[in-house]
């Protein structure tokens, strides 16, 4: 059986097999120990955050880590004692407290880009099955990041609470500004509040979508509308269409489609790691809906971040106008995350839902764009 998808596009991409070894053989699971620590980290206001990582396939605890101090300004201050666990080549889970008055938490995956893909693939499939073990609950915020200024600088935390807004773009260079429409396109088209299309998306021939109040028209090829089409007319396990962006034009183009046959196994070796892209899925476990899976690599351009983070509410829409039903979204920075047991996992987790309340990483699950000079 074939394992790649094929198509019709211009754009052809070779599939690349995933290896047995980068694929976990079982899902690492919490620990007595780090069950303890996690309750006592609960009931010690005193103590800011508590760093998990995973030895001999299990979830384990590090020592906790107090406030810095214990002022309204706590967790600002506190910020810089993360750096001790935030190492270059090294994942790891933080559950951190907001303030020493904090009921909830915020649990951080730390997966930067440079670490070894094993270690990339069994952080990134196990962020979920952590925060279910300790307690969906408990959780307020769930952050994936791949740099350590993300979590390290308290303007990072202020933007992802919209603090963005009242930075003075004119003492940013072109490429700061860049990137902070980057992110603000990525967090509008979390929470559905984008005002217009981003670089005039849209026009005559496009398939009209609405998300947050406003209205968000996507051209689209016949090639690609068809591929959509398909998919809502069949229940083929394995069915897959892929879909990107042509920037110049900003038109909405089929990359790929197979009508069934693609394996979860499989599914991670045919998505793009040069270019963001987008991809409804059919998992054999639940063929009658679709799983969206928006992937963007590091290494895109920052106009494809802009232009496909802005775009992903119209594309759902897009593909709804079609008859595509989607039970799941699923956000990666790197194909290799999409494993087959993540796949497993969110098919399980969606248990049925829709698209609009059932996301893989409620906020700052994509990984954000690099700052100059550190791609």
């Amino acid at each position: 059986m074939q394992s790649g998808i094929t198509g019709k596009s211009p754009h052809h991409y070779q599939p690349i097999p995933l290896q047995p070894c980068l694929v976990p053989s079982n899902t690492p699971t919490a620990s007595r120990e780090l069950h303890a620590a996690f309750a006592s980290f609960l009931s010690d206001s005193s103590a800011f955050y508590l760093p998990v990582t995973i030895t001999r396939e299990s979830l384990t605890p590090l020592s906790p880590v107090p406030f810095a101090s214990s002022g309204e300004d706590a967790f600002t201050k506190s910020l810089p004692s993360l750096s001790q666990h935030l190492e270059p080549k090294t994942p790891i889970y933080l559950m951190l407290r907001r303030s020493p008055s904090s009921s909830t938490f915020t649990a951080i995956t730390y997966v930067p880009s440079t670490a070894p893909v094993r270690a990339k693939t069994l952080f990134g499939s196990t962020r979920i099955s952590l925060v279910r073990e300790l307690g969906l609950e408990k959780f307020e915020e769930t952050l994936f990041v791949t740099d350590a200024e993300e979590v390290l600088e308290a303007k990072q935390w202020a933007d992802r609470a919209g603090g963005s807004k009242d930075v003075d773009e004119n003492l940013l260079s072109r490429e700061e500004r860049e990137l902070q429409s980057v992110k603000r396109a990525e967090e509008e088209a979390r929470h559905g509040t984008q005002g217009t299309a981003l670089g005039g998306l849209g026009g005559g021939g496009g398939s009209s979508a609405t998300s947050g109040g406003s209205k968000l028209s996507m051209k689209m090829t016949a090639e690609a509308r068809t591929a959509l089409q398909g998919l809502a007319s069949t229940t083929g396990e394995g069915a897959v269409v892929q879909l990107g962006i042509d920037i110049s034009t900003e038109t909405l183009t089929l990359l790929s489609h197979r009508d069934s046959g693609v394996q979860p196994t499989n599914l991670a070796s045919s998505i793009p790691s040069d270019r963001p892209s987008y991809t409804f899925y059919r998992h054999p476990s639940a063929p009658t809906t679709a799983l969206f899976v928006y992937v963007c690599p590091g290494t895109s351009k920052v106009k494809e971040r802009m232009v496909y983070a802005s775009s992903r509410s119209g594309v759902l829409e897009a593909a709804k106008s079609e008859g595509v039903e989607v039970s799941k979204r699923l956000e990666a920075g790197d194909p290799e995350e999409i494993t087959a047991q993540r796949l497993d996992e969110e098919v399980a987790a969606a248990g049925g839902g829709n698209a609009e309340s059932g996301t893989s990483t409620p906020r700052g699950g994509f990984s954000r764009p690099k700052r100059p000079g550190k791609r």
